[in-house]
């Protein structure tokens, strides 16, 4: 099924051959071409070749690559389909579907370097276990995006001729026998097929045949003379002709070789004694791993080292509710105060003043604004012991349902350049503000000045008009920011919703200009979806980078301390798993453990995290009659908490001091041994995931979308301040326990609910809840806790006289 080779080699001319080729760097640099693109490939990197494709590398000095040829006729039969094509390459893309296979591959260069014997029983089990995670998370069907999209010019006539040859290759074929089938001529046809694969018609035919032959020579015990009929060749001498040209031997001796064990490939002697010394000196330095148990993901977590300082929670003190107009709605007033009462948010974004619906026009003749439907909203938030965080640029509401597509937007254009307009409106409307609510409280409110998108530029990379856009802002900003400031100097103003997309050059840019201004602001705002460049050029979905989000925060910080921008408070106005509004998994349990990842993670690098975003209600719409459409919110339209809600709810029980934190857990205490943990175990996507639209993902393919589903283990040692006996508390979120959607989907299905059914969802979807009971054993509380796939935990550890 797969053969092995070290190549240390530092050139390959332009080849194909009828096998799938994985090429893995293990030392030095290579310039791979594949087809028409050139890929520049570091240690660790690899890429999948797939049949037929044209390819070569340069490589620099002290140069060793590994290359696992797998063969195409066996791994089609085992996957009982013609077409077989693979998308893997981590020179464009890394994430842990990448390093699952890296980690596999390290093992199989080991286990070869070593030679072990006695060991190829476990050679091949790591080469059906490379197999399954390359076939399930890389393997594509004609029909997907990303195929059409990266096939390098793979046209509809050449897949023709492959599926043609492969479909026949048994049989006796012509040229002539094609070019009718095609509608072409011989002599053209014949040059199509050797600019196309680098080949004669009959040497491609023979490259195939012998892709079969190999296959039956290794794993049949047919004589030379039966494979070579099998497999289309005249005759016995005409496969020994063509296989002494490939592999310099007769099919009789390959196959001998292949029996005693023998390396297979083409270096000589002094190749293979350079290979053996090269390999020496690269495993002294990277020595290779123990085996390891791969069925339990397990992790021992102990204080030898532990932090402990104040836990700052930024995660809950904004959440974006929507448009001010929604805050009229006596629903959505309800959702925002089971928010603020269960999950303790204390600011409330909204945006959109300017919608019809509120009746304030920046444009009236008389500036007599009528802002009674605003003072509706801030009435009710101020009433409540809400503090409003208000945008005061044009910011429309939008329903996404992915990436591209837009379901509902209210774009208006009442703003640009206007700056005399701009000035009128907000000088009365901060008189109305310190009038009806007092200087003092306003002040301790957040205004922001988003840099308004225009709607060309939803999910694009590139902005024709950079610098202008950014003078329009900076222009705008000036202006609210100064006459805001006239009358309250401590007002709390920024902006302005930033992004990387468009390169961290755009956003150094905009930071060099705005610090030499007069009206600085007293927070950068900025937005955080998983989105990349290379996902939005490409037209997928989210990156499969599970540190996005902490990342682009970093980025920001960096950026902000290397442009010397005044050190002020960083705000992420928008985060969240997904910009779409019909994602099924904003829905799903894994959506609670991406949750509770970077909530971990954004501690001490923003001042505030405003989830995007609170309650279905915003993205209601036609398509939204069912109790789940897919939305952001925290809450169903129905007031049903989601597993998202339960992520807040979880990392909100934290006690006052960090002690520790890892990649699936944070540890906190109360100063007193009581201790509080919230874990996770969030599965990472899959690149299936990534060719689907967001909104094309089934309900019934949810749980197929993750790189694997095993459970993780976390081994907890806790220093107790006092021996004898402790309360383990435990509540978990999973697919069994707190998840609507499995919950709605076991029990009723997506059928349309009445409230006697609602009531019984509401009353059962909540967390399971289980005590236990240990003892401290040499000044340490010691227990387990096992995580089902994107399972999140909160667990109180509480001592008992």
């Amino acid at each position: 099924m797969i053969d092995f080779e070290f190549l240390i080699h530092k050139s390959e001319e332009p080849h194909t051959h009828s096998d799938v080729e994985v090429f893995y760097v293990m030392q030095g640099m290579a310039d791979f071409a594949l087809e028409d693109k050139m890929y520049h490939m570091n240690k660790d990197d690899f890429l999948v070749v797939n049949v037929d494709k044209k390819h070569s590398f340069q490589a620099k000095n002290d140069f060793i690559a590994a290359c696992l040829h797998i063969s195409y006729s066996n791994l089609s039969k085992m996957l009982k389909q013609n077409f077989v094509f693979f998308w893997c390459n981590t020179a464009i893309e890394d994430n842990e579907s990448t390093e699952e296979l890296r980690s596999i591959i390290r093992k199989i260069v080991g286990e070869q370097y070593a030679d072990r014997g006695e060991d190829e029983i476990y050679i091949q089990s790591l080469y059906f276990e490379f197999l399954h995670v390359l076939t399930h998370d890389f393997l594509l069907n004609r029909e997907d995006r990303q195929y059409s999209e990266e096939e390098h010019k793979f046209d509809e006539r050449k897949h023709t001729i492959v599926d043609y040859i492969r479909m026949n290759y048994d049989k006796q074929i012509s040229l002539g026998d094609l070019a009718n089938r095609l509608y072409l001529s011989t002599a053209y046809l014949s040059k199509y097929i050797k600019r196309q694969f680098g080949m004669s018609f009959v040497d491609y035919v023979n490259s195939v045949r012998l892709g079969y032959a190999v296959s039956q020579l290794l794993y049949s015990d047919k004589s030379v003379v039966r494979i070579a009929m099998d497999t289309g060749f005249a005759s016995s001498a005409a496969l020994n002709k063509a296989f002494r040209e490939k592999y310099d031997m007769t099919p009789t001796v390959y196959r001998q070789q292949w029996k005693d064990k023998a390396r297979k490939n083409k270096n000589t002697v002094e190749d293979e004694a350079e290979i053996q010394k090269r390999l020496t000196s690269f495993f002294q330095e990277n020595p290779v791993s123990a085996r390891t148990d791969r069925n339990l993901d397990d992790e021992v977590i102990t204080f030898n080292r532990s932090e402990k300082r104040v836990l700052y929670k930024n995660w809950n003190r904004m959440i974006n509710i929507g448009g001010a107009a929604d805050l009229l709605n006596s629903e959505m007033r309800a959702h925002v105060l089971r928010l603020k009462d269960e999950l303790h948010f204390t600011y409330v974004r909204f945006w959109d003043l300017y919608a019809p619906e509120m009746f304030l026009d920046i444009h009236e003749k008389n500036h007599d604004y009528n802002f009674s439907k605003l003072d509706r909203v801030l009435d009710f938030l101020v009433k409540n012991k809400l503090k409003p965080y208000m945008e005061l640029r044009v910011k429309p509401k939008k329903i996404i349902s992915n990436p591209r597509k837009v379901l509902m937007l209210n774009e208006m254009d009442v703003f640009y350049e206007d700056n005399a307009a701009i000035a009128r409106f907000n000088r009365a409307l901060i008189i109305h503000l310190i009038n009806r609510y007092t200087a003092e409280e306003v002040e301790t409110w957040y205004f922001e000045v988003w840099k308004t998108e225009l709607e060309k530029y939803l999910m694009e990379t590139n902005i024709e008009d950079k610098n202008s856009s950014i003078y329009m802002y900076l222009d705008c900003f000036e202006t609210i920011a100064g006459v805001l400031r006239e009358y309250l100097p401590d007002i709390q103003i920024g902006g302005g919703g930033f992004a990387l997309r468009y390169g961290e050059e755009h956003f150094r840019e905009i930071l060099r200009l705005w610090k030499v201004r007069k009206q600085l602001p007293n927070f950068i705002s900025i937005y955080n979806y998983p989105y990349t460049t290379g996902s939005i050029d490409r037209d997928r979905n989210q990156t499969m980078d599970a540190d996005f989000i902490k990342k682009h925060m970093e980025d920001v910080l960096t950026a902000m301390r290397s442009e010397a921008f005044p050190e002020i408070p960083l705000h992420v106005s928008e985060w969240s798993f997904s910009v779409s509004s019909r994602n099924i998994l904003n829905d799903h349990c894994m959506k609670g453990a991406y949750l509770v990842k970077n909530m971990i993670d954004s501690i001490g690098m923003a001042d505030i995290m405003g989830y995007w975003v609170g309650s279905d209600l915003y993205a209601d719409y036609y398509d939204s009659r069912l109790l789940l459409s897919g939305s952001g919110g925290l809450l169903t339209k129905d007031g049903i908490p989601k597993p998202a809600f339960y992520a807040f709810s979880f990392m909100n029980r934290l006690g006052k001091y960090l002690r520790k934190r890892g990649e699936n857990y944070i540890i906190t205490d109360n100063g007193q041994g009581n201790w509080r943990i919230v874990c996770h175990n969030l599965k990472n996507l899959s690149y299936h995931y990534g060719l689907l639209s967001e909104d094309e993902v089934i309900l019934a393919d949810r749980n197929n979308l993750f790189v694997n589903q095993k459970k993780r283990c976390l081994h907890f040692a806790l220093p107790a301040i006092r021996e004898g006996k402790y309360f383990l508390r435990s509540y978990s979120v999973n697919q069994k326990w707190g998840c609507i959607q499995d919950v709605w989907e076991e029990m009723i299905g997506p059928v349309e609910l009445g409230p006697e059914d609602l009531e019984y969802l509401s009353r059962i979807t909540i967390p399971r809840m289980s005590i236990t009971r240990t003892r401290s054993q040499g000044g340490r509380i010691c227990f387990d806790v096992v995580l089902e796939p994107n399972e999140i935990q909160f667990i109180h550890v509480s001592y008992q006289l």
